[in-house]
């Protein structure tokens, strides 16, 4: 009687034979995680963006700086002159007018060099601290472009594993259909027993249908990230058979800890945020105090009035200027209030900022360390589903078994391997998210994790 159960068609087989093979056979022009980081350097949106607002973020350095150096102002005038004098030309005379048309100019070099201005030296320091806040951000944003690649490269090739899983189990439940339907035919199965075999194949061909859609999701978004349109899905290297292990730089959580709390570009960038408001209150409250300003001026004047028509008068000086603030109408007073305000914030923010950093961190820490137990686990397991297939296609030719108990094997062995490959993917991207809190993330580790996808 179970012989007659053998209802697995060939071409059943055929298609079980092709899933088994799609993690182990390569497209010949298959692109790999490191070519994708090269394209993703070149035409990803986000780090191209950052790379300008580096750009532009440096330039506070020179903004800052200026406010201590000197300043020269130069201007020139040139002027057609109209005027008429009215007098008279002695005492008890007539008044007579006379008319005047002449040119002049002016011509006017000033040098202001600030000696004491707490403003200044504020904004000096607060340029400093935007620069170096622009380059923590950029560095974060490097090191988030490596994960980014890596998060997508495996994010589109789980969407593939899930799709070769929902596959074979629809398949599994479209035989069991099968089986269900000769079954009731022969009057040894019952109707529900066919519907509810039908039901489950339904249910796992629309599951096929999403996973359909998560492999176009996910090679949308690769595509979004390195700029390449990758029109199949399945022409990219999958991850190798020889999973090896990354060495960790220390195995101590404290260590890790240590080196974020000194390293991390997140939380550089707080601290270089926290700097900048609190240059902004010392800004706003150098409104109490007075500027003083080295001067020194050369002028030159010709024709500047009807009594010195085409008279030269050249003129210097060099003096201290001193400017002394009274009373602003209460604005001083409520901008270092506001100012003083976002420093506080700023502070606060810091706080926030350290303990998401040392809590993420751990979480990663945690995913490194327990993944490299877990893939060993997931691999055991998937030799054991390895010999079950084994085991049942044997009992099959024995006539122990029927044909639907292998596909179920078939079934929980693709099962097993779409959780180990899941599990690697997040072993592989939990090791650069460490290594970026820990503030250590360079592309040397990156092509340490590419290793694991060449062909």
């Amino acid at each position: 009687m179970l012989k007659q159960h053998n209802l697995l068609s060939s071409k059943v087989r055929g298609m079980l034979l092709a899933l088994g093979c799609m993690g182990v056979i390569q497209p010949v022009l298959a692109l790999d995680l490191m070519q994708s980081y090269e394209l993703a350097l070149k035409n990803d949106p986000v780090y191209r963006s950052a790379s300008k607002d580096y750009e532009a973020g440096m330039e506070n350095n020179g903004i800052g700086r200026s406010a201590v150096m000197p300043k020269i102002a130069a201007q020139y005038n040139q002027n057609a002159n109209r005027a008429t004098q009215w007098g008279a030309q002695y005492t008890g005379g007539p008044n007579t007018s006379t008319n005047w048309s002449y040119p002049s100019n002016y011509t006017y070099v000033q040098l202001t060099q600030p000696i004491f201005s707490l403003e200044a030296f504020a904004r000096w320091r607060q340029g400093v601290a935007q620069a170096d806040f622009s380059q923590s951000k950029f560095i974060f944003n490097t090191q988030d472009l490596l994960i980014r690649v890596l998060q997508a490269y495996t994010d589109l090739l789980f969407s593939l594993d899930q799709l070769q899983f929902q596959t074979a189990e629809r398949d599994a439940f479209l035989e069991q259909w099968n089986v269900a339907k000769k079954l009731n035919k022969g009057g040894e199965a019952s109707i529900t027993d066919m519907l509810e075999a039908e039901a489950a194949y339904q249910v796992a061909d629309a599951k096929v249908i999403d996973a359909k859609d998560a492999v176009e999701n996910a090679r949308r978004k690769f595509n979004s990230v390195t700029g390449e349109a990758v029109d199949d899905a399945s022409k990219i290297n999958k991850l190798s058979g020889n999973f090896r292990y990354l060495n960790l730089t220390s195995m101590k959580f404290e260590d890790w800890k240590e080196k974020a709390l000194a390293s991390n570009a997140e939380l550089k960038a707080a601290e270089n945020n926290m700097e900048i408001a609190k240059q902004e209150y010392r800004k706003n409250h150098a409104g109490h105090y007075p500027v003083v300003n080295l001067i020194g001026a050369l002028t030159t004047q010709q024709s500047n009035t009807v009594t010195s028509i085409n008279n030269t008068t050249n003129q210097s000086y060099l003096g201290v200027q001193i400017n002394l603030p009274i009373f602003s109408g209460g604005e001083t007073n409520a901008r270092s209030s506001q100012a003083l305000a976002n420093f506080e914030k700023a502070q606060a923010d810091y706080d926030v900022t350290k303990d998401k950093v040392v809590t993420e961190l751990r979480k990663q820490y945690d995913l490194v360390v327990s993944g490299k137990q877990k893939v060993q686990a997931l691999t055991s397991a998937q030799e054991s589903a390895t010999q079950l297939v084994k085991a049942m296609r044997k009992s099959v030719m024995a006539g122990e078994r029927i044909n639907v108990d292998v596909l179920l094997a078939e079934k929980g062995l693709f099962n097993t391997r779409r959780d180990l490959a899941q599990t690697k993917y997040n072993y592989l991207v939990a090791y650069l998210k460490l290594n970026q809190l820990g503030g250590s993330l360079e592309v040397g580790d990156f092509e340490k994790v590419a290793i694991y996808f060449k062909s």
